[in-house]
């Protein structure tokens, strides 16, 4: 008996002993960003590049580039072919048709070399030049898109997409920034870089969302409408960080107060209005009764003598 009080004590113990050092080893933070927002920079180039040369984009925002800005491209022929093929680095650009403008989303910070390559009169030419992709700047909110049917997105044109989805909300494509992350679905993040990042401007995220979504979650038929049917969005949801935790923490506590203090109001209304029912039909009975009773007539017999009797 004693051995088996001993075996479940050190069973007991090693448990306790387990759980407090998991415990200890992590701890919970409501500002944390998730896992997707924790990327790698990688935009110092290893070799020594002169990046006073290279043209600047950001980080998930669309990066629209004038050939003309190029060295040695602004005689750009406008009726031979020209293609943009990159030597290094993970930006991917297109040439407009009018061979003007180079337009891209970049997804990945660093360094891309590429080259404008066009063949006239037998004559290949090459014109080279650098494009520094930098970090996005910290944001205190994103809007979490996901997709439906994501097979359809297998080459996913992240350019149209940003540029549809500002359309739809009535701004420039220039003010949006977004993340994208390919698992069996296609999630886009989205926020706007116009707003402060250090301080939640609270109202003008809640007029993007209520541009978006109704008070339930659902997607607005307005929005579907807007971006088509080449787009078809699942789920919308706000997520917040930083200035904007604590707003939205604040602002939905608000709300939940707001809505008990209406149920009280609402259960103290209904209270009274039966309380006012009860008497009013208490004294509309009441009446009738003492109605009943002032109509009432009383049957009088004679007084019978006690002679007739006999």
């Amino acid at each position: 008996m004693l051995y088996i009080f001993r075996m479940n004590f050190l069973y007991c113990l090693s448990a306790v002993v387990l759980f407090c050092g998991f415990s200890s080893s992590y701890e919970y933070n409501p500002y944390e960003r998730p896992w997707n927002e924790k990327t790698i920079s990688n935009d110092k180039p290893t070799d020594r590049t002169d990046l006073s040369k290279a043209i600047n984009c950001t980080s998930g925002k669309i990066c629209e580039i004038a050939v003309c800005s190029i060295k040695n491209a602004s005689t750009l022929p406008t009726t031979v072919p020209v293609r943009v093929v990159t030597l290094s680095g993970d930006l991917e650009l297109s040439l407009s048709t009018d061979q003007t403008l180079l337009t891209g989303l970049p997804m990945q910070t660093g360094l891309s070399k590429l080259i404008l390559l066009y063949t006239m009169n037998g004559q290949r030419t090459e014109i080279p030049f650098m494009v520094l992709v930098s970090r996005s700047p910290q944001h205190n909110h994103q809007f979490e898109i996901v997709l439906e049917q994501p097979n359809r997105f297998k080459d996913f044109q992240g350019v149209d997409f940003l540029k549809a989805f500002a359309k739809s909300l009535g701004g420039p494509h220039t003010s949006l920034a977004m993340k994208q992350y390919l698992n069996n679905t296609v999630i886009l993040l989205i926020y706007n870089t116009s707003l402060s990042s250090t301080e939640c401007q609270g109202d003008d995220i809640l007029n993007m969302k209520e541009k978006m979504v109704y008070s339930n979650g659902k997607i607005k038929e307005e929005l579907v409408r807007r971006l088509g049917c080449k787009y078809q969005i699942k789920t919308i949801q706000l997520k917040t960080y930083d200035s904007c935790f604590e707003f939205f923490y604040n602002y939905n506590g608000r709300i939940i107060e707001d809505a008990i203090y209406a149920c009280i109001i609402l259960v103290g209304f209904i209270v009274i209005i039966t309380m006012i029912h009860g008497i009013v039909v208490y004294y509309i009975r009441k009446t009738r009764q003492v109605r009943r009773m002032m109509n009432f007539t009383p049957i009088i017999l004679p007084p019978q003598s006690v002679d007739d009797d006999s």
